[in-house]
């Protein structure tokens, strides 16, 4: 054998065993803020940075060197194509140069969430006053219900009529409703004034225990007479049960507020086809 083709293969052997430890300091320590150099291509530095980002970019954390320099040499590939004349090229494409513009757009927003994230400190007062506002001052209820669906207005009224006379409640629903709980006796079951129509939760809750609306009860499905049999509090969660989901409410709504005053500082305009620019600060 040649000896400087053996004293070659030699060389790149140590090289490989020192790239593979150094790079055995690099997956572990993905946060490490200082960057160090692992391979120049030309004058480029690749970094133990880059590296690391590229890992948890493609969801690949190899345990084995072997592994660790695939991984070095593909990210190694990427750099040297896109710093090449012919990247370079392709980097003016207007495709690339929106992709390129995108990618940083979310790059640069998601690390601005991150840092506000950091910033929003939520104390246990915030979340006492939060979670008394939710749950202990709101007083919530949940309603137990039958209601007799009716096409028009003249039927319903005929209907309270004959309830003013004496007449069942589910009886009269099981023969005049119009709706799929008919066959139930327009029993509704329990439900919170949210899961049903604003003009139906705001006549339930209208009524007492016990009573029938007076006058029909008109929505977007026709004409009800409500029945309202039964009413309790709701059982409310510990802050300890929702500790957890206030947070990150409350986290959401700072970055939100963040959002919204770099969105209020900002020039929007919305380009509608065949008119004229219109501006707006909230599309």
């Amino acid at each position: 054998m040649n000896p400087n083709r053996k004293n070659a293969a030699h060389n790149n052997k140590v090289a490989v065993y020192l790239l593979a430890a150094l790079l055995n300091l690099v997956l572990p320590a993905m946060a490490e803020e200082t960057p160090r150099t692992l391979v120049t291509i030309d004058d480029f530095a690749v970094t133990n940075v880059h590296f690391a980002l590229f890992a948890s970019q493609t969801g690949r954390n190899p345990p084995d060197a072997a592994g660790q320099i695939s991984l070095l040499n593909e990210l190694v590939n990427h750099f040297m194509v896109a710093n090449s004349p012919q990247g370079k090229a392709l980097a003016e494409d207007p495709d690339v140069v929106a992709a390129l513009e995108v990618a940083r757009a979310r790059l640069i927003a998601q690390t601005f969430v991150r840092t506000e994230l950091d910033k929003i400190s939520i104390d246990e007062a915030q979340l006492r006053a939060r979670y008394d506002e939710r749950y202990t001052a709101s007083g919530k209820e949940e309603y137990k219900a039958r209601h007799i669906l009716l096409t028009n207005e003249a039927d319903a009224k005929a209907v309270i009529a004959e309830l003013d006379g004496g007449a069942d409640f589910a009886t009269l629903a099981k023969e005049q409703s119009t709706g799929p709980s008919k066959t139930v006796g327009g029993d509704l079951g329990w439900f919170e004034p949210g899961q049903m129509v604003g003009e139906f939760s705001a006549a339930t809750q209208a009524l007492s225990d016990g009573t029938y609306s007076k006058e029909p009860v008109k929505s977007q499905f026709g004409w009800h007479v409500i029945l309202r049999e039964e009413s309790r509090a709701l059982p409310q969660p510990s802050l300890d049960d929702v500790r957890e989901e206030l947070t990150r409410e409350m986290q959401q709504e700072g970055i939100a507020a963040a959002i919204n005053a770099i969105r209020d500082s900002s020039r929007i305009e919305v380009e509608r086809p065949n008119e004229t620019p219109q501006r707006q600060s909230n599309p």
